[in-house]
């Protein structure tokens, strides 16, 4: 039996983050055992009423399925819901159930949901060197690569120096305002495929929604601007729950200064290390030539490769 995800099943998800995921769990350095609080902010009544009407609306935030076994789940998904599609991870199984196809039945659940809320699409992401993952969505169940994209890490944010108690001239907040001409940036550095599928709405730097109620953390956002308007910017977030601090794939156009885009990351960075952040990660795709180059030059690394993979929802 598939079913939605309860209070009582946050033990073996945890166990899940820790066991099912290590190249992931090894960056991110996740404190599974704070997730019991997230639940509980999930599950509160506020929460709980934001959600329900949401999904009342056609407007989901998130799903969380689960294959029940004997009341007990053995196996899960999450889904969230950009755009035209339905985004599918954190697709586990107890490896006591495996090869019971289960994480195929959840796949298909997946698509009904999607067929329910008239999307178009199902996307996930797979690591590239997981060959049975890949095996069973692209050899059995349809699904074609979308985009490459780079989880890349830097090691050392001590590196960056003190937090910047002043930014020089050209760099400054983010600011609402310059959320227009930062997403023509974005949207002009995507491929077209990617648009269609996973088009970008906002540019995200602005934070906010329930997602943040749900996972607090610190963020800060720098943007590059020589007095004619926003020309790259980036986010840096510092989560309660895992080792790792974050920042967004950077926001770079081709005529920015690239001595002004430097000292923007190297500005997120030494933010992040004041957090105590022990590294700091982002996930960047192949398309961003230019925010991959910026990360690059400051000592970022590649660590690990993936694939987003799609197909139709019909």
């Amino acid at each position: 039996m598939i079913r939605d995800f309860r209070p009582s099943d946050t033990p073996t998800l945890v166990r899940f983050l820790t066991t099912e995921f290590p190249a992931e769990e090894s960056i991110l350095g996740s404190h599974p055992d704070r997730f019991f609080k997230v639940v509980r902010r999930v599950y509160r009544w506020d929460s709980r009423l934001l959600i329900g009407l949401l999904r009342l609306f056609r407007r989901p935030v998130f799903r969380l399925l689960v294959v029940d076994q004997d009341g007990a789940a053995v196996a899960t998904t999450l889904l969230t819901f950009p755009g035209p599609s339905v985004f599918i991870s954190m697709v586990a199984t107890d490896p006591a159930t495996r090869r019971r196809g289960y994480a195929r039945s959840l796949l298909e659940r997946s698509r009904e949901v999607a067929r329910g809320l008239g999307r178009q699409y199902l996307v996930l992401d797979v690591l590239t060197d997981n060959a049975p993952a890949r095996a069973l969505y692209e050899g059995k169940l349809g699904y074609v690569p979308l985009r490459e994209t780079a989880f890349v890490v830097h090691d050392r944010p001590t590196d960056f120096g003190p937090e910047r108690s002043s930014l020089p001239p050209g760099i400054r907040a983010y600011a609402k305002s310059d959320e227009p001409a930062l997403l023509a940036i974005v949207r002009g550095q995507m491929p077209a495929e990617v648009a269609r599928v996973l088009p970008r709405k906002t540019t995200g730097l602005g934070g906010g929604g329930i997602e943040q109620r749900i996972f607090p953390a610190e963020r800060a956002t720098w943007v590059v601007d020589r007095g004619n308007g926003a020309e790259a910017a980036i986010l840096a977030i510092r989560p309660q729950d895992t080792d790792a601090a974050h920042v967004s794939d950077p926001i770079v156009a081709a005529t920015a200064d690239p001595a002004l885009v430097a000292e923007m990351v190297r500005a997120a960075g030494a933010w992040c290390a004041a957090r105590k952040a022990l590294r700091i990660a982002t996930e960047v795709p192949v398309s961003n030539v230019t925010g991959r180059a910026a990360l690059d030059k400051e000592g970022f690394h590649g660590a690990l490769s993936l694939w987003t993979l799609y197909r139709p929802v019909a």
